[in-house]
């Protein structure tokens, strides 16, 4: 994904006052992190967890972008074969392999274990190797340190290579760990034998100071798919996140709605957040809105609504941050404005690149706005 020059100005902590939910000094330890980086001493780290608006890359690729280049690099994070799962994803990062493999997706019944990215890939053969090459957006990010959760079912003496390092294992039913590895400026290869490989989370990083932003989304998901998702609180103690951003609410406004489940369900997800994470903060998107066709007629979907205000009383009951991707968006009726703009895709649900990329700005105005130091 390609970026545009943008006029930024780098005052990035002029003090910035807006609506806040009862913060005071809540933010204080994210605010001194932040300052360390802007100091060349340490790097912050995000993940953004969502759904198909966030699967592509675009928008997130856009905050991460403009963060980075405001405030440093230290790496790429989260990446995923997508390619190999036979779905869209990023483009600035490239994976290729020798054998074919399967699919699982936390949105669908399957048969094998998915880790946080809520895809994984299950190999078709006993060995094989995974290539990958990243770095080809517009930061080129740097990378010397790589992590991998992974499974092998039905070990024989089966060993996995990264990069040069390997583990090897005896007999077993299913093995399941994690290597870390050191990264390759070029391309990088994860080699496997000896039984069934499942590639389950890949995080490439840097120790550079600066922003390290993960994110991941699924299309089709919600609050539910995730927290159903039994490997979802083991694989999310891997990233320690200084700050947890959430979109998700847009596809439970598509179906039957029932207020009282739908809190149970963001209340559950917050809950996991917050017992593996416990020193992170939390940022919900409220979501925008989207349309419906009815009688060959797009007409607002009113159930969005519902969504939005059943967030934010969750978020003012657990102290959560918040940004109204809504209201920043321009209100009622702004898809159809974007629309004339050419940034709304046809299903009126989902954006065009450029209209994720401008979504990621916003976001990223909205970041600034709460990292301020006063």
């Amino acid at each position: 994904m390609k970026f545009f020059p943008l006029l930024l100005s780098f005052l990035f902590f002029a003090p910035i006052f807006s609506q806040q939910l009862n913060q005071k000094d809540s933010l204080k330890d994210l605010r001194l992190k932040i300052q360390d980086v802007t100091l060349h001493k340490g790097q912050f780290t995000i993940l953004h967890i969502g759904d198909s608006h966030m699967q592509p890359n675009n928008l997130s690729g856009m905050t991460r972008y403009l963060l980075q280049k405001e405030l440093g690099n230290a790496g790429r994070g989260l990446i995923f074969p997508y390619t190999l799962a036979k779905t869209n994803g990023p483009k600035d990062v490239t994976f290729r392999s020798n054998i074919t493999w399967d699919n699982a997706w936390i949105i669908k019944p399957h048969t094998f274990d998915i880790g946080l990215t809520g895809i994984s890939i299950q190999s078709k053969s006993n060995q094989g190797y995974i290539v990958w090459k990243s770095g080809s957006d517009t930061l080129k990010y740097p990378r010397s340190q790589g992590f991998l959760s992974f499974q092998i079912q039905n070990c024989q003496d089966c060993k996995i290579e990264v990069n040069g390092r390997k583990k090897s294992y005896t007999s077993s039913s299913l093995v399941s760990d994690t290597i870390q590895f050191n990264m390759s400026l070029d391309s990088n290869k994860i080699q496997f034998s000896g039984g069934t490989f499942r590639l389950l989370d890949l995080i490439e990083k840097s120790s550079n100071p600066g922003i390290l932003y993960h994110s991941t989304g699924v299309a089709g998901a919600t609050f539910q798919t995730y927290v159903e998702n039994p490997l979802f609180e083991k694989e999310l103690a891997f990233f320690h996140p200084d700050l947890v951003i959430i979109s998700l609410g847009t596809n439970e406004s598509v179906k039957k709605w029932d207020e009282a489940q739908f809190k149970k369900q963001v209340n559950s997800f917050i809950s996991s957040l917050k017992k593996v994470t416990p020193s992170a903060h939390i940022l919900v998107v409220l979501p925008n809105e989207n349309y419906l066709l009815v009688n060959e007629k797009w007409t607002y979907n009113e159930r969005i609504d519902l969504v939005r205000t059943a967030l934010t009383t969750i978020c003012v009951e657990q102290d959560l941050l918040l940004y109204d991707q809504h209201q920043a968006m321009g209100g009622k009726g702004s898809m159809l404005e974007w629309e004339k703009r050419n940034l709304v895709n046809k299903d009126h649900i989902h954006f065009l690149r450029k209209g994720y990329q401008e979504q990621g700005k916003l976001l990223y105005l909205k970041l600034k706005e709460l990292l301020v130091i006063h």
